[in-house]
């Protein structure tokens, strides 16, 4: 028998599967390999590890945690297939060549299952990082579901329009990368982050700021470089805790130049402007 390769195989469920599918398939194989009706020994361990991959897959937080090592995983393959040496060998016989576009297909499909970064590797159990930058996403993935544990987020270098509703609900987020996005508007959600410290929000598309900055008493830092906004909202030069604010490389309004620099030489905040 042929070992499985990740616990969906397992179960015999496409990458990916909703917990209520593991949950109904679960039901199914313990009908059939549960040491109370099948008493053969390739049957009960056969059963503990249907266990196994039932408490990973339902639990949001291993769920995670596991679709982020089997990335790792993958990385380190493919890494290994790039630098091993070719041996000499016979010409292999012709084949109809697989076309360049599938190729491409088939490693960006490989990159978005393992969808996320190393880094979770070494912390399996409670994720306070999640890595995602230069995955081409334009949404997050509908399996990667993130754990309320998280307490920094790199999303930079994709090509996100929009940010991910589901950062909203994260708890404890204290910093937020969406550099080198599409990003042209914000949602007026932001005053939801009352407990962020870091906003990246450089070299995207946006031209107007939602008001409710006003609410983000934590932040400390907020970039918002190489933009198109010509003016911001005065709620944000009210904020207590923010000390870093750079407006560089946006086409601001003489009027709010001049707003800029006067509150600059009034407050301890450091304010860069062109």
């Amino acid at each position: 028998m042929v070992k499985p390769r990740t616990y969906y195989d397992l179960l015999g469920l496409p990458f990916g599967a909703s917990p209520d599918e593991v949950k109904v398939r679960y039901r199914e194989l313990a009908k059939r390999y549960h040491p109370d009706v099948n008493p053969s020994p390739e049957a009960a361990r056969l059963m503990q590890e249907i266990n196994e991959a039932y408490r990973v897959l339902t639990d949001p937080r291993l769920r995670l945690a596991y679709h982020l090592r089997l990335a790792a995983y993958a990385m380190r393959r493919a890494q290994k297939r790039a630098v091993a040496p070719i041996p000499h060998s016979p010409p292999p016989p012709i084949v109809a060549p697989v076309s360049y576009p599938l190729r491409i297909l088939v490693f960006l499909v490989s990159i978005v299952i393992a969808s996320a970064a190393g880094y979770h590797w070494l912390h399996p159990f409670a994720p306070s990082q999640a890595r995602l930058s230069g995955y081409g996403f334009e949404a997050l993935p509908p399996y990667l579901s993130l754990p309320p544990s998280l307490k920094k987020i790199d999303l930079s270098h994709n090509h996100l329009e929009v940010v991910p509703p589901t950062i909203f609900d994260l708890p404890v987020l204290l910093s937020l990368n969406l550099s080198h996005n599409h990003l042209s508007t914000l949602p007026a959600e932001i005053y939801r982050w009352q407990r962020l410290e870091e906003l990246d929000l450089s070299y995207n598309r946006l031209s107007v700021l939602p008001w409710g900055w006003g609410e983000l008493y934590s932040l400390r830092r907020l970039d918002l470089r190489n933009n198109h906004l010509r003016t911001i909202p005065l709620e944000i030069l009210t904020i207590p805790s923010l000390n870093y604010l750079d407006l560089r490389g946006n086409p601001l309004s003489p009027e709010t130049r001049h707003l800029l620099q006067v509150w600059r030489t009034q407050a301890q905040t450091t304010i860069l402007l062109d």
